[in-house]
């Protein structure tokens, strides 16, 4: 796998992305709305405590979590989608094989990420200084496992899009590539959302803590839970994190199923997904 091409890949990927008005529409529509409702709320917000500003700022973490993967996982759809239809792609196959063109695409999309979560971090830096909003310290342990579960969030949005996206044959059925990751993540969501809300319904319950242990290794739908169930004391570091090596032990082994998948799918122009087939009917 030559650095030099993958570099290439995932320059022209951020690069178009970087020209796309969609695209940018959405990273700079959410900063405008949020910019808006504090100018708005400003008093308000100047009269919460440090500790409720920080604990306003943890809630909205699953939400842009959410955010970010909708945007990405559509972002690498329509990349392998391209694919499908390109009609060099096996002469494409014969100068880059199959690998060096799909760790690209993801690495293409990993940076554009970087580069959103990078600017989101110095608006809210920004808005803080302007506003002379008061932020208690942040807990950096919680933040370091939140943003490896954000990261572990992605990647596992990331694969089961190219999983169904390799056999996707046209550009107006590429929501259904991103079906099965956002059925997942939405799903994470609403649970952790429920739990957040209720910590102490199953506290001291050991059942109840094995069975998050177990749910952290589902890709996306555990990830989603883990930051809140460790939030609220639910589940300790120890077993946090070793929900996590789980799922990364899980992810490398759907990324190696899915390469060649992949290959096929770019050649085989009639294959198809057997949901994708169940939902189209063909």
């Amino acid at each position: 796998m030559s650095n030099y091409q993958l570099m290439a890949i995932a320059k022209r990927i951020v690069s178009k992305q970087l020209k796309s008005f969609s695209y940018l529409s959405m990273v700079f529509l959410p900063v405008i709305v949020g910019e808006a409702a504090v100018y708005r709320n400003q008093e308000f917000l100047q009269t919460l405590t440090a500790k409720q500003l920080s604990l306003g700022l943890y809630q909205l973490m699953p939400g842009v979590a959410a955010f970010l993967c909708a945007v990405y996982t559509g972002v690498l759809a329509t990349e392998v989608v391209a694919d499908r239809e390109a009609k060099l792609t096996e002469f494409l196959l014969a100068i880059v094989d199959a690998k060096t063109q799909l760790v690209g695409k993801i690495l293409g999309t990993v940076i554009l990420l970087v580069l959103h979560c990078l600017s989101y971090f110095l608006v809210l830096l920004a808005t803080v200084v302007i506003f002379k909003l008061r932020l208690a310290m942040v807990d950096v342990k919680y933040l370091v496992f939140s943003l490896l579960s954000m990261l572990l969030l992605l990647g596992a949005s990331l694969t089961l899009t190219v999983e169904a996206g390799v056999y996707i044959q046209e550009k107006e059925q590429m929501a259904l590539a991103m079906l099965t990751p956002v059925i997942l993540v939405m799903t994470g969501e609403i649970l952790a959302t429920v739990y957040a809300c209720t910590p102490h319904m199953f506290a001291g319950m050991l059942w109840f803590k094995i069975f998050l242990v177990i749910l952290g290794w589902v890709p996306a739908l555990g990830t989603c839970l883990l930051p809140v169930a460790v939030s609220t004391q639910g589940l300790s570091y120890f077993w946090g994190y070793f929900s996590l090596v789980v799922q990364v032990i899980i992810l490398v082994i759907m990324f190696k199923k899915v390469l060649p998948k992949y290959q096929r799918g770019l050649l085989a122009t009639k294959q198809r997904h057997p949901i994708i087939k169940a939902i189209l009917g063909k």
